[in-house]
C-alpha cells in the first residue's frame, strides 16, 4: 500500500513539471494545423498536399477550443482571455492575406469571440466548483469539531430528523441507552412502536423555538431535556436535544 502511494505521488509530480507546457504546445500544434497548407507550399512536401488545407478554415479553428476551455478550465477567466487573444494574432494573417473567401475576417472575429466566452464560461464554473467544494469543506470541519465538542459534554446529545430517525448520539447517550443512530427515537429510547403522543419535534423545527421539559424510560431515568431546532450540513431540519439526568436509571 505505501509503495503504490509512493508511486501515486511520483505520477503527481511528473505531471506537475510537464503542466507549464502543456497549452504552448496545444497552441503550436493548433498553428501547425492551422497554417499546414502553407507550410506543405513552402516545404514542397507534394506526398501531404490534401484539399482539406486549403478550404474554408472555420473547421480548422474549431481546434482552438482545446486551448482556450483548457486555459479557462486551469487559469480560469484571465487564463481564457489572454489565450484567446493569442489565437486571434494566429488568426490575422490569414483572414488579412492568405484567404480568397469572403468576410475572411469577420468569420474569424464571431469564432474568437464565441471560443473566448466558452473559455471565460469554463473559467467561472470552475471557479464556482471550487468555492463549493472549499465551503463543502469547511462545512465538514466546522462539523466534526462541533461533533467532537457534543461527543466530550457530560450531557447526552441527540440529533432527530422529522421522520424520527436519530441521525446522531455522542457517547454519553449511547453509553446509558445504546447506540441507536439511523433508528427511530421512540423505538430506541422509549421502545414503543409509534411517536410520543406529547412528542415536540415537529412544534420544535416547524416554530423555530426552544422547549424544555421532563421525560421518564422505561428504565425509569428522568431527564431533564432541552430541544431546539438544528440544520444539519446536508439541510435537513432537524432537533438537537441535550438530556441530563434528574434521577438515575433504577438498579436492581
Amino acid at each position: 500500500m505505501g509503495l503504490l502511494k509512493q508511486g501515486i505521488i511520483a505520477g503527481s509530480n511528473r505531471s506537475g513539471i510537464y503542466k507549464p507546457f502543456i497549452l504552448p504546445g496545444l497552441l503550436i500544434v493548433c498553428t501547425i494545423f492551422y497554417y499546414f497548407g502553407e507550410l506543405v507550399e513552402w516545404a514542397a512536401w507534394d506526398a501531404l498536399r490534401a484539399s482539406f488545407f486549403y478550404g474554408v478554415h472555420d473547421v480548422h479553428r474549431l481546434l482552438f477550443l482545446v486551448p482556450i476551455t483548457y486555459a479557462g478550465y486551469n487559469a480560469r477567466i484571465k487564463g481564457a482571455v489572454i489565450v484567446t487573444l493569442v489565437s486571434l494574432i494566429i488568426f490575422l494573417p490569414r483572414a488579412f492575406f492568405i484567404s480568397p473567401y469572403p468576410d475572411a475576417f469577420l468569420r474569424m472575429f464571431i469564432f474568437t469571440v464565441f471560443a473566448g466566452t466558452l473559455g471565460g464560461l469554463t473559467g467561472m464554473v470552475h471557479n464556482h466548483m471550487e468555492r463549493s467544494q472549499l465551503l463543502e469543506t469547511k462545512m465538514a470541519d466546522q462539523r466534526n469539531r462541533m461533533l467532537q465538542i457534543i461527543d466530550n459534554m457530560a450531557d447526552g446529545i441527540v440529533v432527530t430528523g422529522q421522520d424520527y430517525r436519530i441521525r446522531l448520539m455522542n457517547s454519553r447517550m449511547a453509553k446509558h441507552f445504546g447506540e441507536g443512530t439511523g433508528l427511530t427515537c421512540y423505538e430506541h429510547l422509549h421502545k414503543i412502536q409509534e411517536p410520543c403522543r406529547d412528542c415536540k419535534i415537529e412544534y420544535i423545527i416547524n416554530s423555530n423555538e426552544i422547549c424544555r421539559w421532563q421525560c421518564q424510560f422505561p428504565d425509569s431515568r428522568v431527564c431533564d431535556i432541552i430541544a431546539a431546532p438544528y440544520v444539519d450540513i446536508d439541510g435537513t431540519a432537524c432537533q438537537i436535544a441535550i438530556f441530563r439526568d434528574i434521577i438515575p436509571r433504577t438498579t436492581t
